[in-house]
């Protein structure tokens, strides 16, 4: 095997210094986890889908919007 080059030598190094030495999202087991507000999520996802319905209608349907106006024309 050859010897490593100074450069992937660093690169190593530098990959090494950059990865956390534990795995993410591990919680003590004296943690107790937070509760489910219901009307709080509810209420974000009344307001998102006030935006993302007619979003989603007029980014869809928009085709069927044209075809029906040339229909309408003659075109």
């Amino acid at each position: 095997m050859p010897s490593s080059t100074p450069i992937r030598g660093f690169m190593r190094s530098a990959t090494r210094y950059l990865t956390e030495p534990h795995p993410h999202g591990r919680h003590p087991a004296t943690m107790t986890p937070h509760r489910h507000y219901t009307p709080y999520y509810a209420s974000r996802i009344g307001r998102t889908a006030i935006w993302y319905g007619p979003a989603a209608v007029i980014l869809l349907g928009w085709p069927l919007g044209a075809a029906s106006v040339l229909n309408k024309v003659g075109i």
